[in-house]
């Protein structure tokens, strides 16, 4: 087996891509592995348990110290690994890919950048899970490897595809996910605590958003004016746009007027003026929306009058300030807001809007534990808040309660209900006239996961189903 020829698989008429695997998960009979990591010990662990399986080879690199019939190890590992990807889907290098990283806020601009490009384009992110159900047994990831996303551009339905946009995890960069892969233009919006489970500071956090903005993998970067933008533009090599209400910035946001519905806006691009309104919801919403207009507008790939004449139906992505009217004048927001940050804003843009806000609010068990109470204090700006499960996990309920409730005033109401589905019944038998109950964490996600088991769980359907039964 040691003297197959790699060329020949690359090049075989007979190619067949749906044999090509890079996951474990995905191993069937006769199948051609490709599979390599940074730590030698864990590439042996993982070829290890695979022996016994009916593969036809593992082809890996010199990492790997196992010797076996089954396994081809080669010197120019990433050098082969990227001509099978150009195999699967040729030119894919051609193609128009946008990449978006930050804290909050990616999801929302890469679904608006996708709707602004009008042509056939494909959005990769935290919303898209389904897109490769048939790709890859993996679990879904914000930032997929780039082998599950050339093998989804391989598929004959979307030859047509020219522009993907991808939602850019800290992970995804820090674990080279998309090594191989160029973004025409990428965009940054902003930076605050989260993921400290995994980088565990700040400094961490940044210097791995930092990757995405290297000559060698974007050509351009778009960025929203602040702190952490300012710092990644000083930072970096390749050509750079701002956007914010700054007269320095590229895009000069001059006006912007918030509705329930929508935002009139005026803003100014290389010496020219322009008023739009557009249906936005929720907060930082514009700079969402800036953000995406600028990556087109600058990567030119579109003029701009064909940029606004998208915005005018643009739509938000599910899960994001998603509004649900309810009865007596009152209404219902979900929204993914999982961040102190996050949290804060969405409290702040409705706290003006309504009598009387109710947050329901809880914490990812297995993730950064020090937000915890940063949550509790952004929650500080509703009126009641009611503290539930989110995805637990492996860690105690009322221990991640516990942690939300440090951060919470002490002559706040204040309830704690671990069952989401009554934590949100009750939230919905408290509103009263012209108020809101704001369900944050969960937004798109329809299962709910706890240590040994994941349930079915979608916000949207238990307000949906209350709604309907007081009718």
């Amino acid at each position: 087996m040691n003297s197959l020829n790699i060329e020949e698989i690359i090049s075989s008429k007979e190619f067949n891509s749906n044999k090509i695997i890079n996951s474990t998960l995905d191993v069937t009979d006769n199948s051609i592995l490709f599979l390599n990591n940074r730590s030698p010990e864990r590439l042996n662990e993982l070829i290890t348990g695979l022996l016994d399986r009916k593969l036809k080879v593992i082809i890996t690199s010199e990492n790997c110290t196992i010797s076996n019939d089954k396994i081809k190890k080669i010197k120019n590992y990433e050098e082969v690994f990227n001509d099978m990807l150009q195999k699967i889907c040729p030119n894919f290098q051609n193609k128009n890919f946008y990449g978006i990283t930050g804290t909050n806020g990616k999801t929302t601009t890469g679904f608006y950048l996708n709707q602004l490009i009008k042509s056939e384009s494909l959005f990769i992110g935290t919303t898209q899970e389904d897109i490769f159900k048939n790709i890859t047994k993996e679990v879904h990831l914000t930032t997929p490897k780039l082998f599950n996303i050339i093998k989804l551009l391989g598929l004959t339905e979307n030859n047509d595809i020219n522009d993907i946009v991808i939602e850019v995890s800290s992970h995804a960069l820090d674990q080279e996910r998309l090594k191989g892969l160029k973004f025409r233009v990428s965009g940054f919006t902003n930076l605050s605590q989260d993921h400290f489970d995994y980088h565990k500071n700040i400094d961490n956090y940044f210097n791995s958003k930092l990757k995405l903005f290297k000559n060698d993998i974007s050509e351009k970067l778009v960025y929203i004016d602040s702190e952490w933008g300012n710092k990644i533009n000083s930072l970096t090599n390749i050509p750079t746009f701002s956007i914010g209400m700054n007269k320095t910035n590229n895009l000069y946001i001059k006006k912007i007027n918030p509705t329930k519905d929508k935002y009139d806006m005026n803003f100014e691009i290389e010496g020219k003026n322009y008023d739009i309104s557009v249906p936005l919801k929720g907060p930082e919403s514009h700079l969402n929306y800036f953000l995406a207009l600028s990556m087109l507008y600058f990567s030119e790939n579109k003029d701009l009058d064909s940029i606004l004449e998208a915005s005018i139906n643009l739509k938000n992505p599910q899960g994001r300030f998603e509004v649900i009217k309810f009865i007596r004048n009152n209404d219902v927001i979900i929204d993914f807001a999982h961040t102190p940050e996050s949290i804060y804003h969405v409290l702040k843009f409705v706290k003006n809007k309504y009598n009387k806000v109710i947050v329901i609010l809880g914490a990812g068990g297995g993730r950064d534990k020090n937000k915890r109470p940063l949550m509790g204090e952004a929650a500080n700006l509703a009126d009641k808040i009611i503290i539930t499960n989110d995805n637990p996990r492996h860690e105690d309920e009322e221990v991640i309660a516990k942690d939300i409730l440090k951060g919470i005033e002490l002559n706040k109401e204040t309830v704690v209900i671990l069952n989401r589905k009554e934590a949100i019944i009750e939230g919905l038998n408290n509103l009263d006239k012209d108020s809101v109950l704001l369900i944050l964490g969960k937004g798109h996600e329809k299962i709910q996961e706890f240590k040994d088991l994941s349930i079915e769980f979608s916000d949207q359907k238990i307000v949906n189903e209350y709604i309907k039964e007081i009718s």
